[in-house]
């Protein structure tokens, strides 16, 4: 007999086969079982949702990192959207562009880049550091007549409330002959067991919140981590992403999803030592320094390991990419 939830079926399927996986606050958390994703019911209202953002995923890069960060973005966007002829005066929107690195990187390479985020303080940086000016600011997404050559959208649809609505509506924004790449965490990657700290402090210690120990543990193997209400609300799979285009309103378009691995040492205590903060020279900072130094030759060796067992094909990858093409006309 199915374990069916009347009230809860899945956005991107629309099946009602799905199965309930645990309490997160006074959401739930449940998996389709039919095309895998992992989402979050009851859903925020628009207004929770923007309060809760501003200012919140701000994460202003440190002055020494931002060179580095900007040439591996560079190498990054030319990878996913498979640049190989001159870039000059084709368009670039960044959707949810944060701190405003891809949009830097695009403007850099050539083309005439576009900012969008809800995030004052995010827009604010980018401004003051990148140098971006109010018309080369999307404020609205809907009702905007522009077609960009190319859009970008690095872990946001995780975060929106309609999945299959804010592809169609970022899809209208595509040039005929135009490319969208979406970037989102893999619901179903095992590169995070190799994390342990971001996986266990993140989410399975938070689940015994709400939930009993056993159960908590029980669905750590679930992998039901990247879902995390009122942040994320869905964290989806390479299925989920096929049911998601086969549903959208727009036909004239090819897609296809891979992978992408995690950084190299991302969430882990040895990134966290030798990146250094402004309060590295405090002495609470020091100590806490000298109490994880322990952890560092462990996070090597497992660090190497999931290099290793990824190079191999036996884990899989810690974030999916969707690329939409519109077709010419």
């Amino acid at each position: 007999m199915s374990n069916s939830n009347e009230g809860d079926s899945c956005q991107i399927c629309k099946s009602k086969d799905v199965n309930p996986l645990l309490k997160w606050n006074r959401f739930s958390i449940s998996e389709c079982r039919q095309c895998k994703v992992v989402f979050a019911t009851p859903l925020p209202s628009d207004q929770e949702l923007n309060d809760f953002y501003q200012g919140f995923l701000f994460n202003k890069p440190r002055e020494n990192e931002i060179a580095k960060t900007l040439a591996n973005r560079k190498d990054e966007l030319i990878r996913l959207f498979a640049w190989t002829n001159d870039l000059k005066g084709k368009s670039f929107l960044d959707v949810g562009g944060g701190t405003g690195m891809a949009y830097k990187a695009a403007k850099d390479l050539g083309l005439i880049a576009y900012y969008q985020d809800l995030d004052e303080q995010a827009k604010t940086f980018t401004k003051e550091q990148f140098g971006l000016t109010d018309e080369f600011i999307l404020t609205e997404l809907e009702g905007t007549d522009v077609k960009y050559d190319c859009v970008f959208s690095d872990n946001v649809i995780e975060h929106v409330k309609d999945p299959i609505a804010f592809t169609n509506l970022l899809f209208t924004l595509v040039a005929p002959g135009g490319t969208m790449v979406m970037k989102t965490p893999n619901a179903r990657n095992t590169e995070m067991y190799f994390n342990p700290i971001i996986s266990i402090k993140g989410y399975v210690l938070r689940a015994i919140k709400d939930n009993n120990l056993p159960k908590a543990l029980f669905l750590y193997f679930k992998r039901f981590w990247h879902c995390d209400p009122p942040r994320h609300l869905y964290s989806f799979t390479a299925k989920s992403f096929d049911h998601l285009v086969g549903n959208m309103e727009e036909t004239e378009l090819t897609h296809e999803v891979s992978y992408y691995r995690t950084p190299w040492f991302s969430n882990t205590v040895t990134k966290w030592i030798f990146r250094g903060d402004s309060g590295s020279n405090s002495i609470k900072s020091i100590l806490i320094r000298c109490l994880v130094l322990p952890i560092i030759p462990v996070e090597v060796i497992l660090q190497t390991l999931k290099w290793l067992l990824l190079t191999l094909g036996i884990l899989s990858p810690g974030g999916l990419v969707l690329t939409l093409r519109r077709t010419k006309r």
